[in-house]
């Protein structure tokens, strides 16, 4: 009997199986989530792989287990029945996937979320491309041949483009297509493919969005007669509001900066303090995502319809005050696992930046690690800003860059929605509240990555106090020293010798 109070959206997937990949990712726990809370679906399929000794039902498990669920087992105890695992790999020919378990999903399934890839921006080609661009490939394949698909929605990033200033909601054209580039790289040694790929995606700063953007275009070329739509998220942080305010399970972007700052590991920043920061909450992300797949399927469109979501034009955060707002409530919620004063300086310039990496981290480091030694420990301090050094260095393109994002699929996507499906699938970027939601951001950063309770707040504003007495210490120690040795110097320089 139907439910006359379910919203239109809830309606579409009411009934339906999902395919997914990517589904024990950030972006692809949150859509689990919200389908299984939301709407009455059939079955999720969730493509897995064994990793670290684990089979793929005991990952299922581990996955359920986070706090994120928790809001869901109240309201479904029993949901976990409706997640099917299936054994595959992306990297792999025909996604690793049985020719049992392809014939289940292509009888029962009727919407593909294609979230997986690999977000690493330094790794190497030949695994960026097997799962970045094969998988993608493969993923069509398999599409073709699902009975009742009534949509597909491959995740792409809205940094794909970033080759260019200006990215509309639009397919774009590459040195090199997707398709030739599966077969030129195909069977190259990795020297050889590190240098023709090089050429190919010299506009490009990074093998994530070099490999994304031939993806897309795979999609452009390969998708006729599917029912595909494209959504580009931008940066995508901790959750606004869905399931709990300000759940993160990992350390990119601006996220691994505040961890790292929050943490007294970090310093300084090298950051375009003017230029926009295109930042988005991951359950708004995936609100969208959701109701995109609804729209391409109940919708006639001549072209695959591509999605930027991004943050709108009337409501835009510089990082000046992304950066302000979370220094301003990290200091008010200090961690017990930081391992020293939270102090540091934000430029604009390269040159002072490396300045005072070397005075602030590599020296310290240094000199750490002389004493790890000294008492019989593995040095680790030098290693570890060297690893700091290469993720500042990865993200400083997307700090130094201005971009111009159109989002016009986004705001109709966002229109023609009911009042209802406004409340349950909420996604305006225009009635964000920056403020509130980076407190939030930060606050859920420190309980749910950290893993560090908010009860223990006054413990570590305590801790900080010593921390600061100890940095001032050995700061002005140091000013100190380098006054007299100054000081000598000159009065070696000046006075006449005896």
């Amino acid at each position: 009997m139907e439910n006359l109070d379910e919203t239109a959206v809830q309606k579409f997937y009411n009934g339906k199986s999902i395919f997914m990949t990517g589904g024990t990712g950030f972006l692809g726990k949150i859509i689990m989530e919200k389908l299984l809370r939301t709407c009455q679906i059939d079955t999720i399929y969730l493509l897995i792989r064994s990793k670290k000794g684990k089979d793929i039902h005991t990952r299922a498990e581990d996955l359920f287990d986070d706090v994120l669920y928790d809001r869901l087992r109240q309201h479904n105890p029993k949901f976990r029945h409706k997640i099917h695992p299936i054994a595959g790999d992306c990297a792999l020919p025909g996604l690793g996937i049985s020719a049992h378990d392809r014939e289940v999903i292509c009888k029962s399934v009727n919407v593909v979320f294609h979230v997986a890839a690999t977000v690493r921006f330094d790794e190497k080609l030949n695994i960026a491309m097997g799962i970045n661009v094969r998988g993608t490939k493969e993923i069509l394949e398999l599409c073709r041949g699902i009975e009742h698909l009534k949509a597909v929605v491959h995740v792409s990033t809205a940094y794909a483009n970033c080759n260019r200033p200006d990215i509309d909601e639009k397919f774009y054209t590459y040195p090199i297509t997707g398709a030739e580039a599966l077969k030129t790289y195909e069977g190259l040694d990795d020297e050889t493919l590190e240098r023709i790929g090089s050429e190919h995606s010299k506009s490009w700063p990074n093998t994530y969005t070099y490999t994304k953007a031939l993806a897309e275009d795979l999609i452009r070329t390969d998708s006729k007669g599917l029912p595909v739509a494209i959504v580009r998220p931008a940066i995508v942080l901790p959750t606004a509001k869905e399931p709990i305010a300000g759940w993160i399970d990992n350390l990119y972007g601006p996220t691994g900066m505040v961890v790292g700052v929050g943490a007294g590991l970090i310093h300084v920043c090298h950051v375009h303090r003017d230029n926009k920061a295109e930042l988005v909450p991951v359950d708004m992300c995936v609100n969208a995502i959701l109701v995109c797949a609804k729209d391409r399927a109940t919708r006639e469109h001549k072209e695959v319809p591509i999605v930027n979501f991004v943050t709108t034009a009337e409501n835009k955060i510089r990082w000046r005050q992304y950066i302000d707002y979370a220094w301003s409530y990290g200091s008010q919620v200090p961690t017990l696992k930081s391992i020293w004063y939270t102090v540091f300086t934000v430029t604009d310039s390269h040159l002072i930046f490396s300045l005072l990496w070397f005075l602030y981290h590599t020296l310290p480091a240094f000199f750490m690690d002389i004493c790890f030694r000294l008492v019989g420990k593995r040095p680790k301090m030098v290693d570890i800003y060297r690893k700091v050094k290469k993720f500042s260095d990865a993200i400083l393109f997307f700090t130094h860059t201005k971009f111009t994002f159109t989002s016009t699929n986004m705001e109709a996507l966002w229109e023609n929605l009911s009042a209802r499906d406004k409340e349950i699938f909420y996604f305006d970027m225009a009635k964000l509240n920056w403020s509130s939601y980076i407190k939030d951001s930060v606050e859920g950063t420190r309980q749910y990555l950290l893993k560090d309770p908010l009860s223990t707040i006054k413990a570590a504003k305590k801790r900080q106090q010593r921390f600061k007495v100890m940095h001032y210490f050995l700061v002005y120690t140091l000013y100190a020293v380098l006054g007299m040795l100054v000081t000598l110097l000159l009065m070696k320089l000046l006075l006449p010798s005896t």
